[in-house]
């Protein structure tokens, strides 16, 4: 059966309205990029996060195509002979990084893809995403206080007073670098729920937007 078009919904704005966004969103460490994740995955039904591929080793608690898509190294080499992927790394011994058939087959159904990246990344992805996905938003997270990045640190208390200070002065740099992003949004203390609104609505105006 096919769907019904409202008469007073011209074409181009009934198609829009049904397009998937690729939300990238980063940050400096502390900002609450997970958090923020989370809560959007939570209320959107629509969003998916995009799943990296990875060629470790799954752990026991791991689900494939949950956690990672998981691959050998030989397989993930092939891959990137293939450019498949956006970006990838190599991290103590075993690459990782985002395939673009997985964002591509995710927008295709009409999904909003959320790929959580660090800054650095977004520096290096960001010209080849926008060329092949217009209908992207890259959003960075922030705060207007880096105190309080270093008292999310500080709770942690999983990093010496070395590493810790090495990660306020990681954070001071990556806030700097709001010019790569299309949009900055402060997540502040107690603040969740504006944040992943102010998001969400990023992502509503972004799938509405004429890209010539």
């Amino acid at each position: 059966m096919e769907e019904h078009i409202p008469e007073d919904v011209g074409l181009e704005l009934w198609r829009a309205s049904r397009r998937g966004v690729l939300l990238v969103l980063s940050g400096p460490s502390g900002v609450g990029k997970d958090s923020v994740m989370l809560e959007l995955l939570a209320k959107y039904p629509k969003m998916q996060k995009l799943v990296t591929t990875n060629s470790r080793p799954k752990r026991e608690e791991e689900q494939d195509g949950f956690d990672y898509h998981f691959v050998s190294r030989e397989e993930f080499e092939k891959l990137i002979a293939e450019e498949a992927f956006f970006e990838w790394v190599e991290y103590r011994g075993h690459y990782r990084g985002g395939q673009k058939r997985h964002v591509q087959e995710a927008l295709d159904s009409g999904k909003d893809v959320i790929w959580r990246i660090d800054v650095r990344g977004v520096m290096n992805i960001r010209a080849k995403v926008k060329e092949m996905f217009p209908h992207s938003a890259f959003v960075m997270l922030a705060v207007s206080d880096l105190n309080i990045l270093k008292k999310r640190m500080e709770e942690r208390e999983s990093e010496t007073q070395a590493d810790l200070e090495w990660s306020v002065d990681m954070a001071m740099w990556e806030q700097r670098q709001w010019h790569h992003f299309d949009f900055v949004v402060h997540n502040e203390e107690n603040k969740l729920d504006e944040t992943v609104s102010a998001v969400a609505n990023i992502v509503e105006a972004t799938r509405m937007k004429v890209v010539s």
